[in-house]
């Protein structure tokens, strides 16, 4: 007998691990001669990256750099002093062999630092950050989608589904050198600096991934002039790079992010004007080629006995990409007197993450916030306060389901404050949430079919068959029943549809 399958191939993305390090981050440090003594430690930052990774056989290598600041004041100044260093590490993690199409994932997070003052010259920080390795791979499954011969039916959905995958990174590097202007006092010392990147144009050039963004580098430093005087500057840097995606065309779904960026700034010059700054994004490219088919749920033989192979397969959909506002506030508190000025005022995110809510039917994106101040009292002595807040956001955008996951990316656009009274400071985060959204449907799927020499029995003692079928019921339950085509109980019984739309009276055909 000839018998013919069409067949589909789908891909998932599958992930094959998650895994958490610790790392300790450990440093007795002296002050060099040129540096004042310590009086008071304001604040001790820890800002830890990944500045490279790479694999070799089932080992992933990652190199990590921990950038540690101190903000200090010393005896009968308030003058905001400030010291840096930068530790590296390096971590090997196991991998697993054999992945198609991987796509590894490395990221960093500070978990705490303590910074102890052991003497007027020398400081003690002991911390811990927790490296994060996410490994995914593809699953390559398949789906039938037609057949020929033997007499076999099936039941087929429309069905949009991923076909294949491309994963690209890159380490882009920009250094850029700047001139404070002429209303700018020289730079003393950089007290925080930091970078946020976005992509806003994207082109797909064969085999090529074309990015034009932009990145804005906030930094705040001490100066000489005037007793504890601090300044603030804000700057951005567009750019433009190729990345190499081997495959990639116009039929791909292509979306473009910037993982991780930070910066440095360096000084320099007799008048301390020049500032180099070198800023460094990890940009992550994932392309999905989707195609649209009609793949088999269900069948049955009008001639042959049916073994059929049916599993659950999911599906993920086209992403939609979302971006909402979200807006937080939190208050101050001075213990040391009331606040004279603010230099400046800066909120931090971390710990994202989203899920589905199904009392709210929605999806909530969640994560923290430290907001931080700088100032000075009425005695003019630098003061530094902070404080964290969890926050929740929901999105009730139309493409949301109980079957929806986001990729969230939370950027804050801003931050304000106002003074709520003599002591108190109410700042204000804006965040932009984003993220795309997709589904994962999980739908059976006919993966096989073989036929078998045992005929189905369709006798029938009745020479009249009539079946009393109800409204919403559909027409390949009623013919699979029978054993006969479902094109032939259409015909028969004059149906357009394929369920029925009233309680029918069906006549049903001789299954010869």
């Amino acid at each position: 007998m000839d018998f013919k399958l069409n067949r589909e191939i789908f891909t998932a993305s599958e992930a094959v691990s998650s895994s958490g390090y610790e790392q300790a981050i450990e440093l007795d440090y002296i002050l060099p001669d040129y540096y004042p003594d310590i009086f008071r430690v304001l604040k001790c930052r820890m800002s830890p990256r990944i500045v490279s990774q790479s694999v070799n056989g089932d080992k992933l290598n990652l190199q990590l750099d921990a950038k540690l600041k101190v903000m200090y004041v010393s005896e009968n100044s308030n003058k905001v002093c400030c010291v840096e260093q930068k530790l590296t590490y390096t971590r090997t993690c196991e991998i697993p062999l054999g992945l198609k199409n991987p796509c590894i994932t490395a990221s960093v997070k500070p978990d705490y630092i303590n910074c102890r003052a052991v003497n007027q010259r020398r400081l003690d920080m002991r911390g811990a950050a927790t490296i994060r390795v996410n490994i995914c791979g593809d699953k390559s499954r398949t789906a039938i989608s037609g057949a020929v011969g033997g007499g076999v039916q099936l039941l087929c959905e429309s069905v949009t589904y991923p076909t294949a995958r491309l994963n690209a990174s890159k380490r882009i590097t920009i250094v850029e050198e700047l001139e404070l202007g002429d209303a700018k006092p020289p730079v003393s010392a950089v007290l925080r600096n930091d970078c946020i990147a976005a992509v806003s144009e994207m082109k797909i050039v064969s085999g090529k991934l074309v990015l034009k963004g932009e990145a804005f580098v906030n930094m705040l430093y001490s100066c000489d002039e005037g007793e504890g005087s601090v300044e603030s500057m804000r700057f951005s840097v567009p750019f433009s790079q190729i990345i190499d995606v081997e495959g990639l065309d116009e039929r791909y779904d292509c979306r473009a992010g910037i993982l991780q960026s930070s910066c440095e700034i360096l000084v320099k010059g007799d008048e301390r004007k020049t500032l180099e700054c070198e800023i460094v994004l990890f940009v992550q490219c994932k392309a999905v080629r989707y195609e649209t088919g009609e793949l088999a749920t269900d069948v049955y033989s009008t001639k042959c006995g049916v073994e059929a192979e049916i599993s659950e397969e999911k599906i993920e959909s086209v992403p939609v990409s979302v971006c909402e506002p979200h807006s937080q506030t939190a208050r101050l508190v001075c213990r040391d007197g009331e606040i004279a000025a603010v230099y400046d005022s800066r909120c931090a995110v971390s710990n994202v993450s989203g899920r589905y809510s199904f009392d709210k039917n929605c999806l909530i994106v969640g994560g923290n916030l430290t907001f931080s101040l700088l100032g000075k009292n009425e005695s003019g002595a630098p003061v530094y306060l902070e404080t964290d807040a969890a926050f929740e956001h929901c999105i009730e955008s139309e493409c949301v389901t109980q079957d929806s996951v986001i990729e969230p990316r939370v950027e804050l656009v801003g931050c304000s404050y106002t003074l709520a009274d003599a002591e108190t400071v109410e700042i204000k985060a804006d965040l932009s949430i984003c993220g795309e959204v997709f589904k994962q449907i999980t739908k059976k799927l006919v993966t096989d079919i073989k036929l078998t020499d045992s005929a189905p029995d369709k006798s029938r003692t009745a020479a009249l068959t009539l079946c009393y079928a109800k409204e919403g019921e559909r027409v390949w339950d009623i013919a699979k029943r029978y054993l006969i085509p479902v094109s032939a109980v259409m015909t028969e019984n004059d149906l357009a549809a394929d369920i029925l739309d009233a309680d029918k009276m069906l006549l049903i055909p001789d299954a010869d």
